[in-house]
């Protein structure tokens, strides 16, 4: 027996308008431009009801990385909150990581509710189960695969994936409530992937990650290929997490590493589409977007069409 609805009776928007922890125009301005253009309203349109979290400024704890982790923990809470109270949870986010707090929030009310069952005496087929039942879906222009130790740019956002997996930041991660590694080879489909330099190429490869790529050079049939990948993973339980610069830079700049070879608008609502009608999405993170630079009128209005159409679909 399913715990979960596939047609959420409500939605909540959680807003971390921050850039590695400090409230930006830049990236940290994305969350306020897509309520600006009508986010909101879009999906009161659905029948939909809408509430609204702000993430507290974090300037009291020191560094980027203590700054970002804070979030991620607070990132996590408000996400189980919303989950229990039957709400989908959309996170709009300056940065990537924030994924991080997504995917420990779902795991913390999906292991409440399993319990809950367990004690009523359901039975159970997870029960005992330790590996996390999410799946994931990342669009990014970036691999997001890096560690401190590959790192060469210094940038603590570029490591989402590899902290999803249980790669590094090891301590750290075990501070945010409700974290559980992912396996990567199993649970996780790259879309869009294609900025990365030889050594994020390998690493990616190595590693076995199912990666949709993107090209500069050639068409890529981004909606039947995401497709096959899941009739052939089977997920169930999925978080989407939507970082703007997996758009081609034709469609316009959601942020300064935005990058050639990336989807179009038809791209990703198809991509949309076909997460919706193969697995039940359970929580969604939109990031990266900075509103300051050029075409972002139309990045917007491309992103709210695809929030709409995963709610809608689903």
């Amino acid at each position: 027996m399913s715990s979960y609805r596939k047609l959420p009776r409500s939605v909540t928007l959680v807003y971390s308008p921050y850039h590695v922890g400090v409230r930006s125009h830049k990236v940290g301005g994305g969350p306020d431009f897509l309520k600006s253009k009508g986010l909101e309203t879009s999906l009161h349109q659905l029948g939909i009801e809408v509430s609204q979290v702000e993430l507290e400024h974090v300037d009291e704890f020191e560094g980027e990385i203590g700054r970002s982790f804070e979030l991620i923990r607070r990132t996590s809470t408000a996400v189980t909150a919303a989950s229990e109270r039957g709400s989908f949870p959309i996170v709009l986010s300056g940065n990537c990581s924030a994924s991080l707090g997504v995917a420990a929030g779902f795991h913390a009310y999906h292991y409440r509710v399993r319990e809950k069952m367990r004690i009523d005496g359901q039975d159970l087929k997870e029960q005992g189960r330790e590996e996390s039942p999410l799946a994931i879906v990342w669009f990014d222009a970036h691999d997001d695969f890096n560690t401190p130790d590959t790192v060469m740019s210094g940038y603590f956002d570029s490591q989402g994936i590899a902290m999803l997996g249980g790669k590094c930041w090891k301590g750290l991660i075990g501070s945010v409530p409700g974290h559980r590694a992912i396996n990567l080879q199993k649970q996780l489909i790259h879309v869009g992937m294609r900025d990365v330099n030889e050594l994020e190429r390998r690493r990616v490869t190595d590693a076995k990650l199912d990666v949709i790529w993107g090209s500069e050079y050639d068409n890529v049939d981004y909606v039947p290929r995401l497709r096959k990948l899941l009739d052939i993973k089977t997920f169930d339980l999925t978080m989407v997490h939507l970082d703007l610069d997996c758009l081609d830079v034709s469609v316009g700049q959601a942020n300064q590493y935005s990058a050639p070879g990336g989807l179009s608008e038809n791209d990703l609502l198809g991509c949309f589409d076909a997460i919706a009608q193969h697995t039940r999405p359970v929580c969604l993170t939109v990031s990266s977007f900075d509103p300051s630079l050029e075409g972002v009128d139309k990045i917007a209005s491309i992103a709210i069409a695809a929030i709409v159409t995963l709610i809608q679909t689903c």
